[in-house]
C-alpha cells in the first residue's frame, strides 16, 4: 500500500512527530533515501517518502493516521 497526505492537510507536523522512520517531511524538504537525494514530493503540505514508510510495523495503530487532526493521510 503507499501512504499519502492529501490537500486536507494544514501542516501542523503531528504526523512528522509521530513517524517513527522519519519517513514524513515538511513541504519543499528535499529528502535522503540510500544516500541519494530527492526533490520534495509537495510543496504545499507535508508529504511520505513510502520508500523509507513502513506503516509502523509491530505497532497496533498507524501512528500518522491515529493523530492527524484533519484525517488527511490516506493508505
Amino acid at each position: 500500500m503507499v501512504m499519502t497526505i492529501t490537500d486536507d492537510c494544514i501542516n501542523c507536523g503531528a504526523c512528522a512527530v509521530e513517524c517513527p522512520t522519519e519517513a514524513i517531511y515538511e513541504p519543499g524538504k528535499n529528502y535522503e533515501v540510500a544516500g541519494k537525494f530527492y526533490n520534495p514530493v509537495s510543496n504545499e503540505h507535508f508529504f511520505i517518502v513510502t520508500e523509507i514508510c513502513d506503516e509502523c510495523a509491530g505497532f497496533k495503530k498507524i501512528k500518522c493516521i491515529s493523530v492527524c487532526p484533519m484525517d488527511a493521510i490516506k493508505k
